[in-house]
């Protein structure tokens, strides 16, 4: 009878042992999942933020789409400023000038028959350096 009540004992202990360690894995996973879920979201927000600049990438920009997109970086930098975001400031270097992030306001470059390349510089995944020349 001894031998049977401590068998019991043993059983019980073992039981025990298997539920903490599949709650730990339980645990574990859903961790790992928030993390994962996590690096896509940032993924996904960083591709969301070039997306809004790429299109105005290229050799053969109309100063007009130059003007815009002067508007939509300074845009940019002051919502990045408000909200302490300091990997997406965005500096260009146009023409007309600089526009950083201490920038209030930009000097408008030429739209009649003007066009400019535009290229752009990557840190951290952002698109933050953009430089524009006058073809």
């Amino acid at each position: 009878m001894e031998n049977a009540s401590k068998a019991l004992i043993i059983a019980g202990a073992i039981l025990i042992a298997i539920l903490i360690v599949s709650l730990g894995i339980l645990i574990f996973n859903n961790f790992a999942r928030k993390a994962q879920d996590s690096a896509n979201m940032d993924e996904q927000e960083i591709a969301a933020f070039n997306s809004k600049i790429k299109p105005y990438l290229g050799n053969s920009v109309a100063g007009s789409q130059v003007n815009a997109l002067l508007q939509y970086c300074l845009s940019c930098n002051t919502n990045s400023k408000n909200k302490n975001l300091v990997n997406r400031y965005i500096t260009v270097t146009y023409p007309g000038g600089t526009l950083n992030v201490s920038s209030t306001t930009y000097n408008r470059v030429d739209t009649s028959n003007a066009f400019y390349t535009v290229m752009g510089e990557y840190n951290n995944g952002f698109l933050t350096i953009i430089t524009i020349t006058k073809n």
